[in-house]
């Protein structure tokens, strides 16, 4: 299975003229991660010019409402969900998605992280275009790291728990969408 355009769920560019007969997934009120239970902390639709492109949900062990001390803690699993409602092209996606590391990461921590934003996007460029109904996941799981996934399986890593919390500012630092943030954070 390819990862696809699997993570970053920022400002996708919309491809096609509709969902088609998918069913659009749901963002469940709970789910596991890491063996440990978590709770949805807050959802948020992107949309790009007037059009729903997916539904992305923040789970937590607590729920926050600060941003920065989620994106600080370290030691807990979190889970962001992002639920596909429209087919998004592949590459605009990855130019996106660079486009949302330079406005929330410095220069220093871009170098700081270069293999893993590397592995990241390498991950992107594989893959293929994603679909409606497709559901993404990117969770944080002490002991392991950054784990990517597609529809209920898991596709890759990226060790260490530092880049995990550096990526959540797609979603809760600067989003390219500001109601993302509002949402997620309970808003």
């Amino acid at each position: 299975m390819k990862l696809g355009p699997v993570l970053c769920g920022v400002a996708l560019f919309v491809m096609g003229a509709g969902r088609g007969a998918a069913e659009e997934p749901v963002i469940p009120p709970t789910t596991e991660v890491g063996g440990r239970e978590l709770v949805l902390n807050g959802r948020a639709t992107r949309t790009v010019w007037g059009f729903r492109v997916y539904d992305v949900g923040l789970f937590l062990e607590q729920p926050a409402t600060d941003g920065e001390a989620v994106m600080r803690s370290d030691f807990g699993p979190k889970r962001v969900q992002m639920n596909m409602l429209r087919a998004v092209d592949k590459q605009k996606f990855v130019n996106t998605v660079r486009e949302n590391i330079e406005q929330n990461l410095t220069p220093a921590e871009q170098q700081t992280f270069a293999r893993e934003l590397a592995e990241y996007i390498g991950h992107l460029e594989k893959g293929g275009d994603i679909q409606p109904g497709r559901v993404i996941t990117i969770d944080y799981v002490p002991g392991q790291g950054t784990v990517l996934g597609l529809d209920g399986s898991p596709v890759g890593t990226i060790a260490g728990h530092e880049f995990y919390h550096v990526m959540l500012r797609l979603w809760i630092g600067r989003p390219l969408q500001t109601s993302i943030k509002e949402g997620l954070l309970g808003g």
